[in-house]
């Protein structure tokens, strides 16, 4: 059967390197001596033939005497040039198939590297709790990964963030994989909490998940905060993996990197690994419109909530990417055009993706409108649509 050259420039992706493992143990290394993954493209050109997908199952499974478990899996996702919805525009916009990890989001990169790192400084024992808050994919992914190492798992959720705000499907898929999950409102914390509006509110709700959080480590040394809105091992994953993924799959041919904000681990670990090879990478941090987690930072309204209830004083990640100057624009994007972003990449590019990723995809689509022909985009397809079901028809964009 022939096999495809490392430089073809017809593309179909999707085949691994057979030189490259997993990008969290056990790494072999690719030729530039990376823990990644490239995904060749394969020739479309006369005479050549897609490798069948049992042809590569049972190539992977000559090494079935090696330890593999579900978490081996985690990383080394595909990346992909979109169609339908960017025709015209004379730039390719390419998206990162992070929905394609086992535990259905980019956070399973997370959650692995910020496990294994507490684990290797001592922090995180057996028999231990890892325990943290999530508004979305970090608390199904901290329970998916947590659970299989043979941990306890306590999530701390918001009862309601907005009108349409359900995150009843987080929930169900976080309490499958073995978490507990508390739902918390903010009503019950404090009096007048519908007085609060705006940044004030999304700050001091926060704050107070945090604070439980932070709480339950204090009280009992075998409880692990995992702190993702902080924890610099949520940069580590994207910086030493996913960064170098990108590098490598598009060959070292990037012009724009865009990422929604969201903790600030992906779009700033990327872009620190990217802007080492291009300096003058254009950088976009995307935010919806009803969630200014960039403003509670940069107002510093969440340490002042923090403060205001106990909890302790915190760097956030977010701090990072405002005092490093690593955007080059900060897209606010609507939830109706999310929405329908989503909606036109499930129905005419094939990807069963969330409102995160139609954010994402509007933003590159910004993005390609400043730059010249020919320039070449990534972005990431966050997670599926599955995680928003229980909002259905008025799917929520929460990163």
């Amino acid at each position: 059967m022939p096999q495809y050259g490392k430089n073809d420039p017809k593309a179909t992706l999707g085949v691994r390197r057979r030189s490259c493992y997993h990008p969290h143990r056990d790494i072999n290394l690719c030729r530039h001596g990376w823990a990644c993954s490239r995904l060749l493209l394969g020739s479309q050109e006369k005479g050549a033939q897609r490798i069948p997908a049992f042809d590569l199952a049972r190539k992977a499974n000559e090494k079935m005497t090696e330890k593999v478990t579900i978490l081996d899996h985690i990383g080394n996702t595909p990346l992909l040039k979109l169609g339908h919805v960017t025709d015209s525009l004379g730039v390719d916009i390419f998206v990162k198939c992070e929905f394609t990890n086992p535990g259905g989001s980019i956070k399973d990169r997370m959650a692995l590297c910020m496990i294994e790192e507490a684990e290797k400084r001592g922090e995180l024992k057996p028999g231990g709790t890892i325990v943290d808050q999530s508004t979305g994919n970090t608390g199904p992914a901290l329970s998916f990964v947590g659970n299989v190492k043979g941990y306890k798992v306590q999530i701390f959720l918001p009862a309601q963030l907005s009108s349409s705000y359900d995150s009843a499907d987080r929930i169900r898929i976080a309490q499958l994989y073995g978490a507990n999950v508390t739902p918390i409102d903010l009503n019950e914390h404090m009096e007048n909490a519908d007085r609060l509006q705006g940044v004030e509110r999304a700050a001091t709700f926060v704050a107070i998940r945090m604070k439980q959080a932070y709480d339950l480590q204090q009280s009992d040394p075998s409880n692990w905060w995992a702190n993702q809105l902080c924890n610099v091992d949520n940069t580590r994953a994207h910086r030493e993996f996913t960064g170098r993924e990108i590098l490598e799959q598009m060959d070292g041919q990037i012009d724009g990197w865009v990422a929604s904000v969201g903790t600030g681990g992906t779009l700033l670990g990327v872009a620190q690994t990217l802007k080492e090879k291009h300096p003058e990478l254009k950088v976009a941090g995307v935010v919806p419109t009803d969630d200014p987690r960039i403003e509670w930072v940069r107002s510093r309204a969440v340490h002042k909530a923090l403060e205001k209830f106990g909890g302790p004083k915190l760097r956030f990640l977010i701090e990072d990417i405002l005092e490093g100057n690593v955007m080059d624009d900060e897209i606010t994007i609507e939830n109706a055009d999310a929405k329908k972003m989503a909606d036109r990449l499930c129905q005419e590019e094939g990807l069963f993706c969330g409102m995160s990723s139609g954010a994402n995809v509007c933003a590159a689509i910004q993005m390609a409108k400043t730059m010249k022909k020919g320039s070449k985009i990534v972005t990431v397809i966050v997670d599926r649509r599955d995680r928003y079901f229980a909002e259905y028809p008025n799917e929520h964009y929460v990163v």
